[in-house]
């Protein structure tokens, strides 16, 4: 049951990924061709367009972490024991995890201040922007816990299945 509502709700989020960095290229692309086709800028587009790429960073942050294809030190796994690597993985999952649930709790504040303020161009609440941090930081511990309490392992690392020729 977790491990099926877990899927769903990283699946819409993978959904709003792709619907973020679809709308940011549109949003940039219409402002080149309002530019220099027409003649006459969108004063909006810029904006949004950078906001949206503060969410596609946090979200693509999440999905790193969940392939696991985050920047990391593998002296453990050259080690080649498989127990201490198991343990190490545990380690960092760990830490990853008090980080990301300390964050988001801390993160409140942030959000209780940018309630009431706007951006320059849009108008829109700051908190909207800054949520991206919480969504992420959610993402992550959640993934880190889904995968504790079922057992899951994360993928393979894409680099060891491919086989020398």
């Amino acid at each position: 049951m977790i491990t099926r509502l877990w899927g769903a709700v990283e699946w819409m989020t993978e959904v709003l990924l792709i619907l973020c960095i679809a709308a940011m290229t549109v949003m940039c692309s219409a402002q080149v061709a309002w530019r220099y086709l027409l003649n006459d800028p969108l004063v909006w587009s810029e904006e949004a367009a950078r906001y949206l790429f503060v969410w596609v960073t946090y979200l693509s942050a999440w999905l790193a972490w969940k392939h696991r294809a985050h920047i990391a030190v593998d002296l453990v796994h050259y080690v080649g024991n498989p127990r201490l690597e198991r343990l190490s993985a545990r380690v960092v999952e760990a830490i990853v995890l008090a980080f990301c649930l300390y964050t988001f709790v801390t993160n409140f504040g942030l959000l209780r201040l940018t309630m009431r303020q706007s951006s320059a161009t849009l108008g829109l609440p700051m908190v909207w922007v800054y949520a991206g941090y919480s969504v992420m930081a959610f993402m992550i511990a959640g993934d880190i816990l889904v995968r504790w309490i079922t057992g899951r392992r994360p993928p393979p690392d894409p680099v060891e299945e491919v086989q020398p020729s």
